[in-house]
Parts: structure tokens; sequence; C-alpha cells
């Protein structure tokens, strides 16, 4: 919309002398059929006014008319750049681009018309056109036929349909399209011609409308004005809604109420009344994408694409399904496309910030949240975002201060409650937590985010039974990889397993399929077969560790086929993360057998042989990196130069067990303090192996990551180096951890300081 319009047309009416209004003039002369005069009158429009909007358009419009295509593509360009929310300054600049031979141009600049204004038949008849001259026919006959559907007396769309059609050689077609022709030319003669204000009113111009109507004289002018003026009102995408097609209208109204399934069919419906409806189509696409039918989403998305390929939407829909995919580099791609045609869509920024968190890009990930911040300074999501960003990088009172930005405006928000509550159980406030995100879930209880943050948080300080029936809502969550895996089993529910199959399939990092894995033995002991599918890494070690079960090691797809060839066939499924609420109700339940995985003797032997070698002292395991950004990379990981105080203990042999590229790290440490690390690469790129080193050594020394899991699992000692605010993994108090009694947990007293912790581990190291 073109700031100040309104104003504007309330101090043009009030001007004396208004008759001589030069812009007023320049478009009767235009529609006379004068157009060095309009450009005349245009001109003097712009020297009191030099950025008028409509002065542009119509000395843009004069040119052309004056076969003078430079001049009025500079015009037409200018008047976009002044206000780029008219649809007939687009629709207009097509006509000059097609007239020069730029069909593609031509093309680009009808679809923004468009999109702006689906209901303008010109724009839809000039498209066709292009289309037709671009050798793309069926396009110009969908093109043509909704021009004449929108304004069913225009005779130029059903002739330039018939001459489609004779070109197609559907003869039977294209005299069909003649007698519409010659009907419309009949009718056109009797029929009334629309006032000039109605013909802009049409076009997608309220201004001039406005303007041409200045003060009513009656009744019917009345009503017209007061539809300009309120179309003035809208924004750009209500004013597009309004000309929608009124199927997509009616879809947008049902999901405005959550009616998502008769949304979709009234997409559908929209679509079969006009295919070439981009919004449909995205609409589609995205009503798709959140009911998992991801491939429909895809295509539907693509189908955009190929109809409006400067919709920063159409690109912001595929982005979103190919986020969903799992195909994140290719999603950023299509992000970053939409916001190179709209700069200033924030949710594209939002979507690419959340996939770089994710990705351990933390920097860029803050960056891309401040950006939209810029842009939009009070979007809570965007700010709750920016304040989880921050806190990963353990900036805790930055991350507390945006938050309560949020809260003081909106004191009950739901998201900015429970991400408060996240943070107050990480920087030791376990009770003000719980209250915080009880009062956040009492906001909004239907909230799957905050009901899991409360289970998580129960499940730190140890209320399993609770924490567990919260945990399942991970289920729910956009990224649990069960979510579209559909199996033809029934999903177990505790019933007795005797005599029957059950298929266990694995989610989440490969610590947790380690951790959940110790409730195999009990369910094995219950089931008459389980059939165990694991991650590439642990098949060896699961298949001899649990002879009683079918091992199925592969990479984590959508595609299920390979479960119709599981013998014997499964009666039920479920994911391996819920099992602990079925076997680890309580902390009595935690009778976990040391040592439930079982490495390769041989292996063993080898790297016992190995370390020998090393000479006398004593041989630990160590990994000091674990997790990503938004996992607590930050609060949870050290560096070598950290660990110096620990590196420096005389006569103990330090074997690296981290999985990250540390070559460098290691490198400058031998350089610069003449210490060893032993890092074998052979050791890190085969889990079985990793397993019998850790088996070989005499102790693990380890931060939080998956190296405590394997550690804990094969039986082994390990002492573990726990940051303030642990993972619920570790509890939030205590010394030893439920799931692994050989493990010794050694905690932070203070956030970000390890000065106590490893003072206690150089006396707890043999």
């Amino acid at each position: 919309m073109w700031l100040g319009s309104l104003r504007e047309l309330t101090r043009i009416r009030a001007m004396p002398g208004r008759a001589a209004d030069p812009i007023l003039e320049a478009r009767e002369q235009l529609a006379a059929g004068r157009p060095r005069e309009a450009l005349a009158a245009a001109g003097k429009a712009l020297q009191s006014a030099p950025r008028d909007p409509d002065a542009l358009y119509l000395l843009g419009a004069a040119h052309f008319r004056c076969g003078e295509l430079g001049p009025a593509e500079a015009r037409l360009k200018q008047a976009i750049a002044a206000d780029g929310a008219t649809a007939s300054f687009h629709a207009a600049l097509g006509n000059v681009l097609q007239d020069r031979g730029a069909l593609e141009e031509a093309i680009k600049a009808y679809r923004r018309a468009l999109r702006l204004h689906p209901a303008l038949a010109e724009a839809h008849n000039d498209l066709g056109t292009a289309y037709f001259a671009r050798g793309e026919s069926e396009r110009a006959v969908e093109s043509y036929r909704r021009a004449a559907a929108l304004r069913p007396g225009n005779a130029v769309a059903w002739a330039n349909l018939g001459a489609v059609y004779r070109k197609l050689g559907l003869a039977g077609e294209a005299r069909k399209a003649m007698q519409q022709e010659l009907l419309q030319r009949v009718r056109g003669v009797f029929k009334k011609r629309l006032s000039p204000a109605e013909e802009e009113l049409q076009n997608g111009n309220p201004r001039l409308a406005a303007r041409l109507i200045g003060e009513p004289a009656g009744a019917r002018e009345r009503a017209l004005l007061e539809r300009a003026q309120g179309a003035l009102g809208q924004s750009a995408a209500e004013r597009s809604l309004a000309s929608s097609p009124p199927q997509y209208r009616q879809g947008e109204a049902l999901l405005r109420e959550g009616r998502h399934a008769e949304a979709e069919a009234a997409y559908r419906e929209a679509l079969g009344a006009d295919p070439g409806h981009v919004p449909a189509s995205i609409r589609l696409a995205d009503l798709l994408r959140s009911s998992g039918r991801v491939d429909e989403a895809e295509a539907c998305a693509a189908a955009a694409l190929e109809r409006d390929e400067e919709s920063a939407a159409a690109w912001h829909a595929a982005g979103m399904v190919l986020k969903e995919k799992g195909r994140t580099d290719l999603a950023i791609e299509r992000f970053e496309q939409a916001l190179r045609l709209e700069p200033q869509r924030v949710q594209a920024m939002r979507e690419i910030g959340e996939i770089r968190r994710y990705e351990n890009r933390i920097a860029e990930a803050e960056k891309r949240f401040r950006d939209g911040l810029r842009l939009r300074p009070d979007d809570e999501a965007l700010t709750i975002d920016l304040a989880q960003v921050l806190a990963d990088q353990m900036r805790y009172d930055e991350a507390f201060a945006l938050l309560e930005k949020v809260l003081a405006r909106d004191p009950g928000s739901p998201l900015a409650l429970a991400t408060k509550g996240v943070l107050l159980d990480l920087t030791g406030r376990p009770g003000e937590a719980r209250e915080v995100l009880g009062a956040a879930l009492a906001r909004d209880p239907a909230s799957v985010d905050i009901g899991y943050n409360l289970a998580i948080c129960k499940l730190r300080h140890h209320e399993f039974a609770e924490g567990w029936q919260g945990f399942e809502l991970r289920r729910r969550k956009q990224n649990f990889i069960g979510r579209y895996r559909k199996f033809p089993f029934a999903e177990w529910a505790g019933e007795s397993l005797a005599g029957k199959g059950i298929l266990v399939y694995p989610e989440q990092g490969l610590g947790d399929e380690l951790m959940y894995a110790s409730c195999i033995p009990q369910l094995a002991a219950q089931a008459g077969h389980v059939a165990l599918e694991c991650d590439p890494k642990l098949g060896e070690l699961f298949t001899r560790s649990f002879p009683q079960c079918t091992v199925i090691a592969r990479r984590r797809t959508f595609v299920n086929d390979w479960v119709n060839h599981i013998e014997p066939r499964p009666q039920y499924q479920m994911p391996i993360g819920s099992l602990p609420g079925h076997f680890r109700k309580s902390m009595d339940d935690f009778h976990v057998q040391e040592g439930f995985l079982k490495p390769d003797p041989a292996k063993v032997a080898k790297w016992k042989a190995r370390l020998e070698a090393l000479g006398s002292g004593a041989k630990i395991g160590l990994s000091w990196q674990g997790g990503v950004g938004h996992t607590g990379r930050a609060r949870r990981s050290l560096s070598l130069e950290q660990l110096l105080p620990v590196l420096r203990r005389p006569g103990t042999h330090f074997v690296s067990l981290q999985y990250t590229d540390v070559k460098e790290e290691v490198k400058n440490l031998g350089e610069k303090e003449n210490i060893t690390v032993h890092h074998w690469q052979e050791a890190i790129d085969d889990y079985d192996e990793t397993a019998a080193l850790v088996c070989a050594l005499d102790r693990v020394l380890t931060v939080c990551t998956a190296i405590v899991h394997l550690t804990g699992s094969l039986g082994r000692p390990a002492i573990v180096m726990v940051p303030f605010g642990s993972d619920w993994r570790y509890g939030a108090s205590g010394e030893r951890m439920a799931w692994y009694p050989p493990a010794r947990l050694v905690r932070q007293q203070r956030i970000g300081d390890w000065s106590s912790v490893l003072d206690e581990v150089r006396r707890l190291l043999p």
C-alpha cells in the first residue's frame, strides 16, 4: 500500500479547482486515445509530485501507447518503486516487456500482478499471450480460460482462446470460443460501460479510483468510494485475498478455525477452478506437510514454483518441505531465495536460524535471529529463539533479560514462561523452574513443547513415573524421527508379549540408543521375539550382546518396506525411548546388570597389547568435547588446554576417544606442552573397535557425551565431568548415575567453572 494515500486523497478532494487535476486529465486523455496529451498532463503532475505513483504509471502507459518502449519501461519501473503493491503497474510493465520480446521478464511481471490481484482478468489474458508466444499452449489455454471466467464479457480472451485451440487442432473447441467471442461483442454493444473509477477499482488501484470519484454525487458513487477507501486501508495481502477465488477465501477461513480437512478440500476446489492459483498450491503444500504427507507437499510446492518462480512464499513452502525431510542444506537454499525475493520475510530468517542452531553453527543462528528482530523488534518467537541461542553459549544473563522483555509485554506468555523455566533449571533453581513451567502449562495445557519440558524437569529430578508419561510428548514434536515412520504393527501398550514379537526402532542420538538398550534384556525376557533396529555403528556390538534378538543395523529412512521381511513377523512395535516408561518407573527399577553390552574379546586383547606397549602407568581414555550448540556444547565441553592440570599428571597415558576432528588440537598440545594424547583413528571410525578399546583401558575420563553411555553399557568405570545444570540423564545431583553404577559423576559447583572438577578428577585418577 502507498504510505499516506488516504491522507493524500483527503487533501486532493479538498483542493480548489480539482477538475484541473493533471493526473485525472492524463487518465482521461489516455482513455480517449490521445497519448501525447496524456504525456503532457502526466508530466505536469510530476512537476508538483515527482514520486507520485499514479503520475508515473500514466506517463509510462502513455509512452507505451506512443510506441516508446524504453521510456515506458523506465517510468513504469519508477511507479513500481514508488508503490509496488498496485497490480496494474506490474501488468502494464509486463505488456511493455512482452512487446520488446522479453517474454521471461514479462511473465514474471504478470505473475507479480496476479500475486497482488488474482482476479485481474487482463493480466491473466496477457500472461496467456506470453505463454503462447513462448510455445506453452496448454498454459496459454489455462490463462485465457481464467481471464474469461473472471470477466465473461471479455471478448478478447475468447478470441485468444479460439486462436490457441486452432493452433492445437481442436476445431470444435475453437468454434465454441469464437461463438463466445461474437456473443460477447454483441452484448458489449448494449452493455453499460464501467465508470473510470470502477475500472480502476477492478484493476486493483483503489487510490486512483477514489481520486476519480472525488466528492460523490450519488449513492452509487458513495458506495464505490467506500469500497475504494476500504481497499486502501488493507494491506497488499488483504487485497490479494479479497480478489482471490471464493474457494480459496473459504479455505483461509476454515484454516483459521483449525478445520484442516475442510480447508484442504477448499484449496483443492480453488485449484480446480484455477490451476494456476499459486497461493492455493502453497497453502495445500503447508497443510500436507503438517499432516505428514511430505511427498505430496513437495509436489504442491514444486507446482507453485513452476507457476511463479518469483513467489517468495512458494520458495518458503519448498524450504519447509525440505526441512521436514531432513535435507537442510537444500532447505536453506530455498529460504535464502525467498529472502532475495522478499528481504523482509522474517520467517525465512527464523527458519535458517533454527537450522543453523541445530547444525551447531551458533554464531550464524544468532545473527539470523538478530536480523529478524531488527525488522520486527517485538516478535515474541524471534526474541525467545535468540534467548535460547544465547543460553546455548552460557550467556544466561542476556537470555533472561530477553525473556523478561517478552514477559513485561505479556506476563502470561506460555512460550516465554516455558523457556524461562528450562533456563532456571539449568542455572540451579529447580523450585522456581517447576513453578514457572507449571504456570506455562496452565496457560497452554495443549502445548507439546511445554509439557515435554516439564517432563524433562521431572526426569532430571528422578520423578520417573510422571516424567516418562510426559516424555511421550516427544513423539509429537517435529524432530521426532519416528513421526513419519509407519509400521504395520500395533503400538505396544504393556500387554503380555508371551509368544508375541515386537519391533523396537531407534530414535535420538547414539548415546540415547545405548542407554535405552539397557531395557532390551528385560523386554526380551518377556517377549517371544524382539527385532531390534539400530544405528549401523552399533550393529556388531548389539548382535553380539543380544543374541536372543534379531538385530537389524541400518540407516534411518522413511522407507519401511524392509519390515515386511522380518522373521518371525512382529505383532507390536515401539520406539526404543519408550521402553523406560515400562521398565524404569522408579530408582528401584535401575537394577541394571553391569556390562549388558559385550565387546569382541579378540579386539580387546589387541588393544591391551597396544596399550601395554606404551609402558607402565595408567591408561586413561579421554573425551573432552560433547554435543552440538543446541544440546549444550558450550557448557559441557572443555579444551585440552583447560585439561592441562590433569594431562600433566606424571606416569599416566591418555588415549583419545574423541569422535570429532581434534587432530590439530592434539598436535598443538604436543608441540607446545610436550604432552602426548594418543589418537588412533581406526578406534574412532569403527564403534566396535571403540568398545574394545574402552574395555582395554584402565578407566575413561569424559565429558557428558556418547562415550559415557558406551563405557557404562560395557560395565567399565568412568569419571564423568558434569556441567552445572546437567542434562536430565545425569540427574540434578549426586555422584552416581542411575543408568550406570560404575560411573562416577564430578559436578561443577558454579556455571562455567571447571577448577573444582579438575581438582577432584586428579584425586580420583589411579
